[in-house]
């Protein structure tokens, strides 16, 4: 990608979509990454060339800043430009990680939601950018929470801490107001690897769940890959355990 940009004029182009995501460092799921994107500084047309996607757009100081020694758009832009070309899911893993990084401020977020209005795609992007959530800790937990939405599920509550006589238990992902009932995803790296001792605390901590009457349920990546199975298990296991109103 530096040598991409440092092959154009200096200042003509700013990197910008998912090619800025990339060089922020944040999440690209989903994201196609076949071309380069840029947008174009100097007034001059868009298109492919030489492999490289340009785009036309206006750009802001705000919108701006130097990553790498490389000048991109910001987080917040790059995540909009990117949510505009993508599915719902995938604008939503890109939102979600930047929220959680900090990086979206509320001020920010109004702004963007106006300065889009126009732009092809923009409804999709800012309906994921209303509904983003920097609490959603990875991928997973972002994909699973567009997967409860579209089958109809309640919004969960995320990360809610729960305690017992012994103290606190921990922080679910996942839980429901009015039910009895928690979701766990369980990434590839969420517990140390799988080592014996972090999973004997994980059962451990799931079995004073359980005492305090919860249902606990595991998911993880292979179970999204069922999103229609999944989101029945789920409506199953809410519809038994719903508290009385």
């Amino acid at each position: 990608m530096h040598a991409v940009v440092n092959a154009m004029r200096p200042g003509s182009v700013a990197v910008s979509h998912q090619s800025a995501l990339v060089l922020h460092g944040l999440p690209i799921w989903g994201l196609d990454l076949s071309r380069v994107h840029v947008t174009r500084l100097d007034g001059r047309s868009g298109g492919v060339v030489a492999g490289v996607q340009h785009h036309l757009g206006v750009l802001t100081e705000t919108d701006l800043g130097v990553v790498d020694g490389v000048l991109a758009t910001s987080v917040a832009r790059a995540a909009v430009e990117s949510a505009c070309t993508a599915s719902f899911e995938v604008a939503v893993v890109g939102f979600d990680a930047a929220l959680r990084a900090g990086r979206v401020a509320e001020d920010e977020r109004r702004r963007l939601h106006s300065v889009t209005a126009f732009w092809p795609g923009s409804a999709g992007a800012r309906e994921a950018l209303r509904f983003g959530d920097g609490l959603s800790e990875s991928v997973g937990e972002s994909r699973l929470r567009v997967l409860m939405y579209e089958h109809g599920l309640p919004r969960p509550r995320l990360q809610t801490e729960y305690r017992d006589r012994h103290g606190l238990i921990g922080r679910v992902d996942f839980d429901f107001e009015g039910y009895d009932t928690v979701v766990e995803f369980d990434g590839a790296l969420k517990y140390g690897g799988g080592s014996p001792q972090v999973l004997i605390r994980e059962k451990r901590r799931e079995d004073r769940l359980r005492a305090l009457g919860l249902t606990v349920i595991r998911t993880d990546w292979s179970d999204l890959d069922h999103p229609a199975e999944l989101a029945a298990t789920l409506h199953r296991a809410l519809g038994r355990h719903r508290r009385p109103a």
